[in-house]
């Protein structure tokens, strides 16, 4: 594997690697904090990406330095080699805001829509009461004749 093969994989990683665990770290949030745990997440989320995209395609290209060729040191040669390093870094941090931001609107939803069916279900009578299709004086009425 020589570095181009390794720079391919890096770029894929790093555009992957700040999106799949926020996902996760959202769904937790969601199934185990309660409401206002979300906007947290959602704050922290986009800095997060955002700090990510700086800074990890930088420190991985400082890790795994592109190999010497004398041609390109003497300055004979544009060295854009770890440059993908880079544009992954970028590419992660956007899709890593764009997956918060997702999954926060998504948790949102779900949340929302719950509360209304709790609410509609709350105001709702019994069935079989007769408050569904009469209303109440009437179904006093009714349960007064019997």
């Amino acid at each position: 594997m020589d570095y181009n093969d390794f720079e391919l994989v890096a770029f894929r990683v790093l555009c992957l690697a700040a999106a799949l665990p926020l996902v996760a770290i959202g769904i937790h949030v969601h199934v185990r904090r309660g409401a206002r745990a979300g906007h947290w997440y959602m704050v922290l989320g986009c800095l997060g990406s955002i700090v990510y995209g700086l800074f990890a395609g930088p420190a991985v290209g400082a890790v795994f330095p592109p190999p010497y060729v004398p041609g390109l040191s003497e300055g004979k040669g544009l060295d854009l080699r770890g440059i993908s390093l880079v544009f992954g870094s970028w590419f992660g941090g956007l899709l890593g805001a764009l997956a918060t931001l997702a999954t926060f609107a998504t948790s949102q939803a779900v949340r929302r829509r719950r509360q209304r069916r709790a609410a509609r279900s709350a105001h709702m009578p019994a069935p079989g009461t007769g408050l569904d299709q009469a209303g109440p004086a009437q179904a006093r009425n009714a349960r007064s004749s019997i």
